[in-house]
């Protein structure tokens, strides 16, 4: 007779409430602690909760017992994506297919791996082959809308997207996917009819939540090109962007070169600016289109409390620097144009502070930022000349962006 406990937790489980399943679940185990259901459920249970430490700690006890089962190496490549081990999510999901190769959403958890990795045409071919265990599939039909948009074959992810929503037009996932997909072939105003209608029927979901928040920003025509840039780009390999990358650093230093030894040093300048720009685009375009959203009376309810922190201090550091640059025309004193250019430059490091997600990036990147400041502000009064202290301001903010990567993860 199976437990009262484990029927009460996957009734739960089925209505979402996953915090609640877990007592009935473990109180389920207590009678039997070899109980695969709930077992599995309470792994699941974790890991939809996002505590992903006891849900791997859960599903590999559960290995242990049932080593062949084909749902606990799924589960397990769902929590070794999810923190981006693409390796292990990989290994596991074909231990996964080769014991059971009928389930179409192994297929499915396969097609989103190679996503991550950008092997679209590999997905695509593990999207389809789930979609012949079961046409009808969310999962998979998802996976194939998403890599046929990567893939940049627009009329068969249009048909793709119609068939995803006439079979099931109440999930919240699939319109934040269509959605996504949308933007990413620059038709925000159809990304956001899907997004609208994702967080209708799910108001916590992020995937869509995150999707809304990035087309509104697109409204704007800076951060629109921004977007259809960093969709190119995430689109390639790794080797491809650095490829890309490194190619773009030499041919600008090549450019300033032959315009330095031309005489055109005046064209040099806006070029320096255009680069530093690109460069340095990625960084500081999220807090500026969160500064933006500050000010529109529907698109600050859309920010968190990190994005809300980072439009903030850019807004903030945007105006003490105009501030300064003001009583330095005042007064002509030099220190005052030092620590507008200070208020600048500190944007970088003080709004990836605000956005970090590791409290280990977030404490050094304020540090940073702070540093650069007070240097700029207090650094003459400790005696050391304009020049120096100046000197100092900039070398750290080259070497920020130099190292600003490894500052935050």
């Amino acid at each position: 007779m199976e437990s009262p406990n484990l029927q009460r937790g996957l009734q739960l489980f089925e209505l979402g409430r996953f915090k609640e399943s877990i007592p009935y679940f473990q109180n389920a185990l207590t009678e039997n602690a070899e109980d695969f259901d709930a077992k599995y459920f309470l792994a699941q249970c974790y890991f939809q909760l996002d505590d992903i430490d006891k849900a791997f700690t859960v599903i590999t006890d559960l290995r242990k017992i049932y080593p062949n089962e084909a749902e606990i190496y799924f589960l397990l490549s769902q929590i070794h994506l999810h923190e981006s081990r693409f390796k292990e999510a990989n290994e596991n999901v074909d231990i996964a297919i080769e014991i059971n190769p009928d389930n179409e959403n192994y297929f499915g958890q396969k097609a989103y791996i190679l996503i991550n990795t950008k092997q679209f045409e590999s997905a695509l071919d593990f999207a389809n082959e789930g979609l012949r265990i079961n046409s009808k599939n969310t999962f998979c039909l998802n996976a194939r809308t998403t890599a046929l948009t990567k893939l940049n074959r627009k009329d068969e992810a249009a048909s793709s997207i119609e068939n995803l929503l006439n079979d099931n037009p109440e999930n919240a996932y699939s319109h934040a996917n269509v959605g996504w997909s949308h933007l990413e072939s620059n038709k925000p105003k159809e990304a956001l009819k899907h997004f609208k209608e994702a967080l209708m029927l799910d108001p916590n979901l992020d995937y869509a939540r995150s999707g809304m928040l990035a087309a509104m920003k697109s409204k704007n025509k800076i951060y629109n090109l921004y977007l259809r840039y960093s969709f190119w780009i995430s689109n390639k390999s790794q080797k491809n962007q650095y490829i890309f990358i490194i190619g773009l650093y030499i041919a600008y230093r090549v450019a300033l070169k032959l315009l330095s030894a031309s005489g055109l040093t005046i064209i040099a300048i806006p070029l320096i600016i255009a680069y530093l720009l690109f460069a340095l685009g990625s960084w500081i375009m999220g807090p500026l289109s969160n500064m933006i959203l500050l000010f529109d009376k529907f698109g600050k309810y859309l920010l968190d409390k990190k994005d809300k922190l980072s439009g903030q201090i850019m807004f903030g550091l945007l105006v003490s620097s105009l501030l300064f640059f003001g009583v330095y025309f005042i007064l002509n004193n030099p220190l005052y144009a030092l620590i507008s250019a200070a208020c600048l430059a500190a944007i970088l490091p003080l709004t990836r502070a605000a956005l970090s997600d590791n409290d280990k990036s977030e404490i050094i990147n304020y540090i940073y930022g702070i540093a650069m400041l007070l240097i700029a502000a207090f650094g003459t009064t400790l005696g050391f000349p304009l020049g120096t202290v100046a000197t100092a301001v900039g070398v750290l903010f080259i070497a920020y962006t130099w190292l600003g990567s490894f500052l935050i993860k």
